[in-house]
């Protein structure tokens, strides 16, 4: 159970109170890990493993659906997942033990699962690297990457030896062609144009690379002539698979993203209210006309049929969405 402001005892003994670093007003802290590979036992997920190098994210997404995990550190969620960050230590010899029967049970491993592995603390605590060198070492193994950093090109050269020796996919996330939007949205992240090189670059390197389309958000970047513009830009870049999901809010992210939308695009707010009552998806017609959309995009574009990762699949449930979410 979650216990607000008390830290979870699993977490509580290896949560340490120095500060590594402190820069553009984010603290990071150091995690005493047993090892960088969870396994994860959901079955709504197509992963095995997930790694996750550090705890918070300071790409600072106003809909990132993991700032929950906060709370389990007995942080406030919404205020500190994006401005204290918990960078994992040790558990190499683990990491590499897990890693090994990830690979001989052709289980996949999945990096960049609740924070960014290239957020730009990496840059300095360099853990992301240090789990690809040993990710590098061996054969046979199923690693699927999603990541917002143009860091990742920092580690092109453990990418491609990964690639020669096992199966990897990397998964650029992209939303909108619009920066303007995007600073609003992603605060922190990367340009469009940015990530738009990143894909290029991987591509030329020979990765299999895609977009993660993730999350569409109603009303602000999921109308069509935006995203027939953003998957003409990354087809453009190379880049031939596509995954998709649907904006996702619990809380207390939901809480939060109501909030900064009250601020930032008043007139959606009273929609979104009578959407995401009393659930976190979105149900009824939108999400097949969504579905639709991208489909029809996709195509149009040259996208590969075969979905990248994961495709997102519209659920059905039957509540009746508003004509904004068009």
């Amino acid at each position: 159970m979650i216990r607000p402001g008390v830290a979870a005892p699993a977490l509580a003994s290896r949560m340490g109170s120095e500060i590594l670093l402190e820069r553009g007003g984010v603290r990071y802290h150091p995690l005493r890990s047993r090892s960088l590979l969870s396994r994860c036992t959901s079955t709504n997920v197509p992963f095995d493993w997930t790694v996750n190098p550090y705890r918070g994210c300071t790409m600072g997404c106003r809909y990132c659906y993991a700032a929950y995990t906060h709370e389990y550190m007995g942080l406030d969620a919404r205020s500190a997942f994006h401005s204290v960050i918990y960078v994992k230590e040790g558990g190499e010899a683990e990491t590499a033990r897990r890693l090994g029967v990830a690979a001989r049970a052709g289980a996949l491993v999945a990096l960049g699962t609740a924070t960014d592995p290239w957020q730009p603390g990496e840059a300095s605590a360099h853990v992301t690297r240090r789990f690809l060198e040993i990710a590098s070492s061996l054969r046979g193994l199923r690693l699927a990457v999603t990541t917002k950093g143009a860091l990742v090109l920092r580690d092109l050269d453990l990418l491609r030896r990964i690639h020669e020796r096992s199966t990897l996919s990397v998964a650029v996330s992209l939303i909108s062609p619009h920066a303007d939007l995007l600073r609003r949205v992603e605060p922190w992240a990367p340009a469009p144009e940015a990530r738009l090189e990143v894909m290029r670059r991987l591509a030329t390197s020979g990765l299999d690379v895609g977009l993660a389309l993730a999350p569409i958000l109603p009303a602000l970047t999921d109308g069509e002539a935006d995203l027939d513009r953003l998957l003409a830009e990354v087809a453009a870049a190379g880049v031939r698979r596509v995954n998709w999901r649907l904006l996702f809010l619990r809380s207390p992210t939901r809480e939060s993203y109501l909030a900064w939308l009250e601020r930032e695009f008043p007139p959606h707010v009273a929609a979104y209210r009578r959407a995401f009552a009393g659930r976190s998806h979105l149900g009824g017609a939108y999400p097949l006309r969504i579905a639709a959309r991208v489909e029809r995009l996709r195509r149009k574009h040259g996208f590969r049929d075969e979905a990248f990762g994961r495709s997102a699949r519209p659920r059905s449930a039957g509540a009746t969405q508003l004509s904004l979410f068009a």
